[in-house]
């Protein structure tokens, strides 16, 4: 039980800690996404939020015949989701980091593929439908197990519903046709690997737009989540470095140095060490 409030940025980082630390089948997808909007958004009401996926849940069941095939549960989910709430994206969606937040796409009704895609997997798991998220290359689905062969649907896109063959027509498109897609990558993805890919998003577009502190935020909650990134690592030290942290930037970068598989560009590493040395003080 958390109680101890008197800093309520490090207290919303222990709280995601404590939240995502945990074996990945009882990560909260939900609420772990809201943890982390609310450190953009103090003011969020994560209760009210996750009431709001029980709500469309309670509606949506009656679009959802529990006895028919995979495909018609999944569409029926999408035609409640997508034709009736009209929870979808348009391409001005990734020009703003607004819509990479689960709130904002609860209330706008518009989101990156993997922010509708959470929404999707809430509402239906609140239905008892076996799905998971498909992390494909440039692009975020879900698929639902059946007795056959899965199905799969693509929230950004009018919740269409997609073969095997869809999903290899709609990377190529974005690829090229020489793109292989490996069966892995249909594969379900983790929880962690979810939110890790959220935060992802968030961090790429922080850095676009040159803000260092929101980016570090981000991958800060990267690193949680994947202690062992020696990429986040790296990231973290040079984002606290661009930022004046030099303390922090210089424990950092040395740690990510001592990981199994440190990042490529190392030399780039070890060329800010002997600096961050310096101003911070720190003796050999």
């Amino acid at each position: 039980m958390w109680t101890v409030k008197t800093d309520p940025e490090n207290w919303r980082r222990l709280l995601w800690a404590e939240t995502v630390g945990v074996a990945d089948k009882d990560i909260p997808l939900a609420l772990a996404s809201l943890l982390f909007a609310s450190d953009q958004y103090p003011k969020l009401d994560i209760t009210a939020e996750i009431h709001k996926l029980d709500e469309l849940a309670g509606e949506a069941a009656g679009w959802v015949a529990p006895e028919g095939t995979a495909a018609d549960a999944l569409g029926g989910l999408a035609r409640f989701l997508h034709g009736e709430k009209g929870f979808g994206g348009t391409q001005s969606t990734y020009a703003s980091t607004r819509e990479c937040f689960l709130n904002e796409a609860l209330e706008h009704r518009l989101g990156l593929p993997i922010t509708l895609s959470v929404i999707y997997l809430e509402v239906g798991w609140r239905l008892g439908l076996p799905l998971g998220g498909v992390g494909l290359p440039g692009h975020f689905i879900i698929r639902q197990e059946s007795e056959s062969e899965p199905v799969y649907c693509d929230p950004y896109n009018g919740g269409r519903l997609l073969t095997e063959d869809d999903c290899r027509t709609l990377v190529r498109e974005q690829f090229g046709a020489g793109f292989h897609l490996s069966p892995q990558l249909l594969a379900p993805v983790s929880r962690r690997a979810i939110l890790y890919r959220m935060l992802n998003n968030l961090k790429a577009m922080y850095i676009n737009s040159q803000q260092p502190a929101k980016a570090l935020w981000a991958t800060d909650r990267m690193l949680i989540l994947q202690p062992e990134s020696a990429q986040d690592m790296r990231d973290r030290g040079l984002l606290s470095y661009a930022l004046g942290k030099y303390s922090r930037a210089h424990t950092d970068l040395v740690l990510c140095m001592s990981l199994q598989q440190p990042p490529h560009d190392t030399e780039l590493v070890l060329d800010q060490l002997p600096r961050l040395r310096r101003q911070a003080g720190i003796l050999n």
